[in-house]
């Protein structure tokens, strides 16, 4: 049954001004009610996380690391050779990471940067691990100057081409059960990385709300697997996105910037700086690319039937680029719904802000495909000349597709 609530945001609204007064949620829409494309096959369902419990085994966090450990460790920004593990810990009594292979020979061991992490006498450690050998599993533990606080944890490098997986999801961090309901289905894809588009940390984006309406709920899978996030509006009501940019290590200045995985070139956007700066930077940025698949994501969509709507400013900056060199797909938020577009000047365009922070209804427009109010995430695989999307909800039925081919 559908039950419609009132965000707690509604009382606060007047005094924040990048939070939308008093919008309707749905909450409770964890399965759609209809269906678009399914002509492709379904989804492979896998868990992408087996793998490294069967070889480097469950992650086990000892007592002084519950003690300790106020956000547990999260992958970022890994690629062929290096990644960056990064945790909070009570106290500042040194880190390190032991990187091993799966049969325990040691690869290395390194020492963690440490920094304020935004709440008092709590310390954010960051450590990058180098010299590692590409689409290699590798093992790692925690540690403080007492000795091991978890381990040990698998992840993968990543490919330097070939095919790419990954997971995107959006306007997720309420603590909401429609958050913890699709978090169930996260790990029955394959994904070897993860978009946010933005809308990570309800309401405020604050060290506190980025620690319980995300670290706390994906710890399991942040451990395993890189996220790279976008910003929405709400990181950005605590000053100026602060929290979010401490917290997240990202190439350029973590408010946009690219990276390339497989035959895809990847590019992040920050819809609340939209202008000439960001747009010549986009262009230079993809001129330079020579990867086979382009991929944009951000938060504000250029194009949403839903409760804001498309956002022009956004589309007269950016969509002249995407069309311009050839962007495949651009994947946005914001609209909590899940919304597919007829192909616009030959760039396809996917809404899914259905991440968990309850749904609202979509209308419908002369440039929609299809569109679903539904809690939801979208799973891509890349494999040579062709790209398949998986739109799944929360009940983990798949309930429409996207298919290009070169």
């Amino acid at each position: 049954m559908r039950r419609i609530i009132l965000l707690a945001a509604c009382g606060l609204a007047a005094s924040l001004a990048a939070v939308p007064s008093c919008i309707t949620e749905e909450y409770g829409n964890h399965r759609a009610t209809k269906t678009g494309d399914l002509s492709r096959a379904l989804a492979e369902r896998v868990d992408p996380n087996e793998i490294f419990v069967d070889l480097c085994g469950d992650p086990n966090i000892t007592h002084d690391g519950e003690d300790r450990f106020r956000r547990q460790p999260y992958l970022e920004l890994t690629d062929q050779d290096s990644t960056t593990v990064s945790w909070t810990a009570v106290g500042s009594s040194g880190g390190t990471v032991v990187v091993t292979d799966p049969d325990k020979e040691p690869i290395g061991v390194f020492e963690a940067t440490e920094e304020p992490a935004g709440t008092p006498e709590v310390t954010q450690f960051t450590v990058k691990l180098t010299g590692l050998e590409p689409d290699t599993v590798y093992c790692y533990t925690v540690n403080d100057e007492g000795g091991e606080l978890i381990g040990r944890i698998g992840f993968r490098t990543s490919k330097p081409d070939g095919s790419v997986r990954f997971l995107a999801f959006g306007d997720s961090g309420d603590g909401s059960d429609d958050q913890l309901a699709l978090l169930e289905q996260m790990p029955t894809v394959g994904y070897e990385l993860m978009l946010h588009v933005g809308d990570i940390a309800y309401q405020s984006g604050t060290f506190a709300e980025f620690d319980q309406n995300h670290f706390a709920i994906y710890h399991e899978l942040l451990r395993h697997v890189a996220l790279f996030p976008v910003p929405g509006n709400h990181e950005y009501v605590t000053d100026d996105a602060a929290p979010y940019r401490a917290i997240f290590h990202l190439p350029n200045n973590e408010r946009y910037y690219s990276f390339d995985r497989g035959d895809v070139h990847f590019v992040g956007l920050d819809t609340e700086q939209v202008g000439n700066t960001q747009r010549d930077w986009l262009d230079a940025d993809l001129k330079k690319s020579d990867k086979r698949w382009k991929v944009a994501y951000l938060h504000r969509p250029p194009y949403s039937s839903g409760e804001h709507g498309s956002d022009l400013k956004v589309r007269d900056t950016f969509a002249p680029v995407f069309e311009k060199y050839g962007v495949d797909l651009v994947i946005a938020g914001h609209d909590h719904h899940y919304e597919r577009m007829k192909p616009q000047n030959g760039v396809a365009y996917v809404l899914t802000g259905g991440g968990g922070g309850g749904t609202r209804p979509a209308s419908g427009d002369d440039f929609t495909a299809f569109a679903e109010d539904v809690i939801h995430y979208v799973y891509v695989t890349i494999d040579g000349d062709e790209l398949l999307l998986h739109a799944i909800d929360a009940s983990g039925q798949e309930f429409d597709q996207l298919h290009i081919a070169k």
